[in-house]
């Protein structure tokens, strides 16, 4: 780096304005000039504090972004610079957090917030972008790449953007870049507004051209094989779909997924050299594409079986993840691959017959059919595998088949590493490279086999005694458990009453927040139970509580709440009504509770007061009639999630019409 570019780093930029906006620190013009440092090391920590500088978590453009944009865009076409690729990258989230900042893009909702620029940005965005249009044809590929991604987001350029970078394709010599190239051409396409029908034109040539082809046999025409060596003509087909994806939105096309089982059943030569004899990275091909599909089931549904035929581990093992995704997300997915996925419980590979099993575990009862094929796997003569036999014994209880407590129970009594925890996941999902597997639910329908393993699992799981459970409560250490105790010395409850319905008095305001949270209410809904005089106020207090929780998005304490109301009165129309509203904002996974647990507390209310139901069974019975799961998807964990929700749904709906609903 010259002496004059580092002159002008302190003398152009106002380094005032470049801090870091998380901590007082003010950054000086050494920091620019260790960007250019040839120690790699000090060049990306350099630019990691530029990156917080300028953008933060990536969700707005701060004020340094405006004073150093000039030299990062510098930087990213100086050859000797070591962090070209990482600076690229900030340019490009500055680009995006540029857009969603713009006039024209949706307002927050009342109360939110909205990704920030400053008044100089566009302008100074719009400068870079010029900047960084002889970077297309950079010697480095990845450069090439990063330039192509970042002007995707130069949105107001779209026109003369969209045929630059289709002129830049022709040239391109590299496949990732190409590939690049094409999605940022997608990505402008909707801003377009004289080029827009070329674009799209374009892209679709893009998905039907299988590039240059198979390469031809040197000994039977070298000139023809040297011609061919010469050529451009990239397959990109994989990543037109997405392009066309993005400039079409709102628009599914059964192209798409035909176009999508061809690249991968018969990839170009250049995929083919890539995934050749690397499995992993094939699998992700094919999983992303997928993924990039959404909601076109029977495209889906056709790729899945198409690799499932195919005669390779890594077919297979993509169209196994692939059914497992969509059966997690779709009801009808699961009848219509599930036997296709079954015949991989007794395949040659190891990871794909534990993976089916897997599989079929997560479908639960609707697997029995498969339960005697899932048994031949549990002994070790059998299965050499043993991440398949701890499938073959957790689809077996998913089942609801007894042949797998016997080797649950060796499991657990052994010691021994099994791969089974002693307790259930709190949270609600469990991604794909996770386990869910434990002791606890597996054993649970066989209570009268295991029921004294059961109690042994609660004091493995490290479940803290009655005693010192009464003991550490017992510890006064705020204003409710003081109450507490004196309640529990005195025996009179007219000792606390007042000073907790004091204490509480303002708690159904939405935006108050009770000292204690909802610890008052809980204690007064306990008192009430015992003393009825009271039982009344403290049920009135306790729903407008929930109600107000509820209006607040605040679910915790909002079901924490009902179900105390319900407790205290077991009064269904006090209580279906919020608990219906609760329902609506629970999210499909996640930390309790979710719309499952809310759905199950409805289900517990309307088995026990059939009549409150009608009114509130209309609100829930879509979810028994939808095809996608209204649970998270993409996980372990959605179909027994779904599956707990549809048997809530039918006992609100069932005790509606045994009301006279």
């Amino acid at each position: 780096m010259d002496a004059e570019l580092s002159a002008r780093f302190a003398a152009e930029v106002d380094w005032s304005k470049v801090v870091d906006p998380y901590t007082p620190w003010r950054h000086e013009p050494d920091l620019l000039e260790r960007v250019w440092s040839p120690d790699p090391r000090t060049a990306d920590d350099a630019h990691a504090d530029l990156h917080v500088a300028c953008c933060g978590d990536g969700s707005s453009v701060l004020p340094a972004a405006v004073e150093v944009l000039p030299f990062l865009v510098r930087a990213a076409g100086d050859p000797d610079v070591r962090v070209r690729p990482q600076i690229l990258d900030t340019l490009a989230v500055l680009g995006r957090a540029g857009n969603a900042a713009r006039p024209t893009a949706p307002g927050p909702k009342p109360g939110g917030w909205r990704p920030t620029a400053p008044a100089a940005w566009p302008a100074a965005w719009d400068r870079a972008t010029d900047a960084l249009l002889p970077v297309l044809a950079d010697g480095d590929e990845a450069v090439r790449a990063g330039v192509a991604a970042v002007l995707a987001q130069a949105t107001g350029r779209a026109d003369d953007l969209v045929d630059r970078l289709r002129s830049r394709f022709e040239d391109e010599p590299e496949q990732p870049v190409a590939e690049q190239l094409v999605l940022s051409v997608g990505e402008l396409a909707p801003h377009a507004v004289n080029r827009r029908a070329a674009a799209v034109a374009w892209l679709r040539q893009r998905m039907d051209d299988v590039g240059k082809g198979e390469e031809p046999d040197i000994d039977q025409d070298v000139d023809t094989w040297i011609a061919w060596t010469g050529q451009h003509g990239h397959d990109v087909r994989l990543s037109a779909v997405t392009a066309l994806r993005r400039a079409l939105p709102g628009r599914p096309d059964p192209a798409y997924a035909r176009t999508t089982v061809d690249a991968l059943i018969r990839p170009s030569p250049y995929d083919a050299a890539r995934f050749g004899g690397h499995r992993s990275l094939y699998v992700t091909r094919a999983v992303d594409a997928d993924a990039r599909l959404d909601e076109d089931l029977p495209g889906r549904l056709a790729l899945a079986r198409e690799l499932l035929r195919q005669d390779s581990a890594a077919h297979h093992e993509s169209g196994l993840r692939i059914a497992a995704a969509l059966m997690s997300r779709w009801r009808s997915a699961v009848p219509e691959l599930l036997p296709d996925v079954a015949e991989f419980v007794d395949g040659p590979d190891e990871s794909n017959r534990s993976f089916a099993l897997r599989v079929l575990a997560m479908c639960g009862t609707v697997a029995r059919p498969w339960a005697d094929r899932a048994a031949a796997h549990l002994s070790e003569d059998d299965e050499p595998y043993e991440p398949a036999r701890r499938h073959a014994v957790w689809m077996l209880s998913r089942a609801g088949d007894e042949r797998c407590v016997e080797p649950l129970i060796d499991g657990l009594s052994s010691g021994r590493a099994t791969g089974f925890s002693v307790s259930p996941p709190y949270l609600s999902t469990c991604d794909w490279e996770k386990s869910d597997l434990n002791y606890t639910e597996a054993l649970r329908p066989f209570a009268v086999r295991a029921e004294a393993l059961l109690g042994s699992l609660e004091a493995r799981g490290g479940v803290p005694a009655a005693a010192d459970r009464d003991r550490r409560s017992s510890i006064p250490q705020d204003a409710t458990e003081r109450a507490r105790v004196r309640w529990r010395e005195t025996g009179d409850p007219n000792e606390v009453v007042h000073s907790l319905l004091e204490l509480t008095a303002n708690s159904a305001r939405k935006a108050y927040a009770t000292p204690g949270g909802v610890k008052p209410l809980l204690l007064l809904a306990e008192i009430a139970a015992t003393h009825p005089p009271v039982a009344d106020e403290v049920a009135g207090r306790l729903e407008a509580t929930a109600r107000a929780r509820v209006e607040g998005d605040c679910r915790f304490e909002a079901m924490t709440l009902l179900r105390a109301l319900w407790e205290l009165t077991r009064d269904g129309h006090r209580v279906a009504p919020a608990l219906v509203e609760l329902v609506r904002i629970c999210p499909p996974g996640g930390a309790p509770p979710t719309i499952v647990e809310a759905v199950e507390l409805l289900a517990e209310v309307a088995a026990a007061d059939p009549t409150a139901a009608t009114a509130v069974a209309p609100r829930v019975r879509h979810l028994l009639e939808t095809d996608e799961r209204p649970v998270r998807h993409d996980q372990w964990r959605a179909v027994l999630s779904d599956d707990a929700l549809l048997a809530a749904v039918r006992t609100v709906v069932g005790a509606a019409q045994a009301a006279g609903a």
